[in-house]
């Protein structure tokens, strides 16, 4: 049994790599796509993203971010006029990401500055790559802002621990002064507290010093009248005896001072007098003394007064110190600590509505049906009809080559849309709101299936086995799988291979169908990409032309060769007979 396997698998061997094509197609496809993918992508450089920027105006901290971009060659295209223009061209795919920014990335108050991501969701395996990669650019713009805003803090702490410390030598010399000011005070106080300053108790008889006046006033008025009398010239007895009466009573008045009853106490003038002297003397003596100590105390207070001026100063100091204290705390103008932090936010807005995964995958899943089917189909319908008993016949019948290539073609077309309107006829329970994109995308998707359609023909034309051609169109879709940016990133790419990729017959599908179906673009928007996905549908059409052409050629040959060989055999056949 095992020989028997054995022999049936070297059989089976044998008439796979009986071709040279097939050998090479078996042998080095799955070297020619490790090799392919291996070179495209062995590179270490930055992702090739493309960064569209807006900013209302761009200041000095929004020019050296977008440096800081740069960087990292990120390509920057700057959009001064709209930010429409900048998400418009992430739907056309002109740019992988939008940064809206503000006016100024300085943080001026406790609300952290807004930047804005604008991103195409339909790109699954991008949008995480862009929104991670410039993501750790703003990281470094924010701790950047960050450390600025701390030391702006860490300083204005110093400025304020130095004045503080300054103020704090300037109220230690105004205690000091204080306390001697006080000091002096206590001594004038003690000096100025031991003065008898009180006023004399003793009463001098005011009611006796009154009479005494009265005496004298009526005394004087007594002697008056007797000068009067005395100036009269002839003086009688009479008058003698009058003017005698009149001393006599003066004399009487004067004597009557000696003795005044106060009270009912005998009391001499001269007693009163002699009283009234020594009080004055005592309160002469108690004034002497305060004299005395007022003009001990007046130098001590002037130095008090002026050291008050001095504790007045420096406290005029102080004030003006815990002022400009304030004025620099208010001056921070930010004071949360998650501002302090995070000085910059970002937000991430998609460009369409938010959808599920179908709807981001839904474009992809329809190229790859499209893709694959029509290959495999275009290079199958091939391979039957020239390995059909009847394909020499049909190059003898009057029929044109162009009905064969295009009744081939018409097949396929027709399983393509078949398989087409059920994918769309289910889509519909699930994306129901897709409706009235479905005539554009009816249009691509033709254009998508005659191209693949021709290339799975054009495969089937150049091979000759038909599990070669099956191979070579399995591999070619592959080829065109991987470098559609479907499984790895287009921006991986060298930028020579990536500008070459962007012409892939499976990227310009895809890029089509995302924007009719995705973004409702009208086909005016996008006619370059369909002009030149018809270009391709018209180039593979001629070059199965001519093929078809060579291969007539080579088949008549051939048929010419074999029916010659018959003849030559049939004639040394003859001859040896005869």
């Amino acid at each position: 049994m095992m020989k028997a396997v054995w022999l049936v698998t070297k059989k089976n061997v044998k008439l796979l790599l009986r071709a040279k094509g097939s050998a090479l197609i078996v042998i080095f496809a799955p070297l020619l796509i490790v090799l392919i993918l291996g070179l495209s992508y062995n590179t270490s450089s930055q992702f090739g993203l493309s960064i569209g920027v807006y900013a209302p105006s761009y200041t000095d901290d929004v020019n050296s971010f977008v440096t800081l971009l740069e960087e990292d060659a990120f390509t920057i295209q700057k959009y001064d006029s709209s930010l429409d223009d900048c998400i418009e061209d992430i739907k056309m795919g002109q740019v992988h990401t939008c940064i809206s920014l503000p006016e100024s990335l300085s943080v001026e108050d406790n609300t952290p500055r807004e930047i804005t991501f604008y991103v195409d969701p339909s790109r699954l395996n991008l949008v995480w790559m862009v929104q991670e990669t410039v993501q750790g650019k703003f990281d470094i713009k924010s701790q950047e802002i960050s450390e600025g805003l701390t030391q702006n803090i860490l300083t204005k702490v110093a400025q304020t621990q130095t004045t503080i410390t300054e103020t704090s030598g300037t109220l230690s010399s105004v205690r000091s002064e204080a306390a001697a000011v006080s000091g002096v005070t206590a001594s004038v106080r003690s000096d100025l507290a031991v003065l008898d300053l009180g006023g004399s108790t003793a009463d001098f008889g005011s009611e006796i010093l009154k009479n005494l006046t009265e005496e004298l006033d009526s005394a004087k008025e007594s002697v008056d009248k007797s000068l009067e009398r005395l100036e009269e010239a002839n003086m009688s007895a009479s008058d003698k005896n009058v003017l005698r009466r009149y001393l006599t009573e003066a004399s009487e008045s004067l004597a009557a001072t000696d003795e005044i009853d106060d009270n009912g106490t005998s009391t001499s003038a001269k007693s009163v007098f002699a009283g009234l002297i020594d009080e004055l003397n005592v309160t002469r003596t108690k004034l002497s003394k305060a004299s005395t100590a007022i003009a001990g105390a007046t130098p001590a207070l002037a130095s008090s007064g002026t050291t008050l001026e001095q504790i007045q100063s420096s406290l005029d100091s102080v004030l003006a110190s815990l002022n400009d204290i304030s004025a620099t705390l208010s001056a921070q103008k930010v004071t949360e600590a998650g501002t302090i932090v995070s000085p910059l936010t970002t937000i991430i807005e998609p460009v369409q509505e938010e959808g599920t995964y179908l709807n981001y995958l839904f474009p992809a899943i329809l190229v790859l049906v499209v893709m694959f089917s029509s290959l495999l189909l275009g290079t199958t319908l091939v391979m039957m009809e020239k390995n059909s008993p009847a394909f020499l016949r049909n190059f003898f019948l009057p029929i044109r080559k162009m009905t064969f290539i295009i009744s081939v073609y018409m097949t396929n077309v027709i399983l393509i849309i078949i398989q087409l309107l059920v994918i769309l006829g289910i889509s519909l329970f699930f994306l129901t709101d897709t409706l009235p994109q479905f005539p554009n995308l009816a249009l691509v998707l033709f254009i998508a299936a005659s191209v693949f359609t021709f290339l799975g023909m054009a495969i089937g034309y150049f091979f000759v086995s038909e599990e070669t051609g099956i191979l070579a169109s399995i591999s070619l879709g592959n080829i065109f799988l991987f470098f559609s940016g479907l499984i790895l990133p287009l921006e991986g790419l060298s930028p020579t291979l990536r500008s070459i990729a962007q012409y892939s017959p499976f990227v310009i599908a895809k890029n089509l169908i995302r924007e009719v179906f995705l973004f409702s673009s009208p086909l005016q928007a996008v006619w370059v990409d369909l002009v030149i996905f018809v270009g391709y549908a018209v180039v593979l059409f001629v070059i199965i032309l001519i093929l078809e052409s060579i291969m007539h050629k080579h088949l008549v040959h051939k048929f010419l060769r074999h029916h010659h060989r018959a003849h030559i055999q049939r004639d040394k056949m003859n001859k040896g007979r005869a």
